[in-house]
């Protein structure tokens, strides 16, 4: 009896000390009007393909006037605020982190440290704002 006790009460715990995950929040299409761009992402699972791409499913990815497309292979942290993920270009030299938050009508992107994504405008490369809104 005194076996059992101790096992509900350790699964008491558990369950009051874990975090319930709005499984919503960070999946659906966003997009940016004014930089021309697209995010798609479930960062709940890795089942979206990448048009254009002969590839696994990801959990996301961006493209639009980018250099190139950014493909999402690695969710790092997923809490109800913010994703914190692997970005990659599909060229495969640049890689970064990217901090992703939940907005009151979409999600901002935030470059981290590393390489910049870049945008193109004609032919030519532009400087990406370090955060980028998207609205769903």
């Amino acid at each position: 009896m005194k076996h059992l006790l101790a096992v509900m009460m350790f699964f008491s715990f558990v369950c009051v000390d874990a975090q319930e995950i709005d499984s919503t929040l960070f999946k659906g299409t966003f997009i940016s009007t004014e930089l021309k761009f697209k995010c798609v992402l479930n960062l709940y699972k890795d089942d979206i393909p990448v048009p254009g791409l002969e590839m696994d499913e990801c959990y996301g990815y961006l493209n639009g006037n980018l250099n190139g497309v950014w493909v999402i292979l690695k969710v790092k942290e997923l809490t109800n605020e913010k994703a914190l993920v692997r970005a990659v270009s599909d060229r495969g030299g640049d890689a970064q982190d990217v901090e992703i938050r939940k907005t009151q009508d979409g999600i901002s992107i935030s470059q981290q440290d590393g390489a910049n994504i870049k945008g193109v405008s004609g032919t030519k490369y532009t400087k990406l704002p370090k955060t980028i809104e998207l609205r769903k």
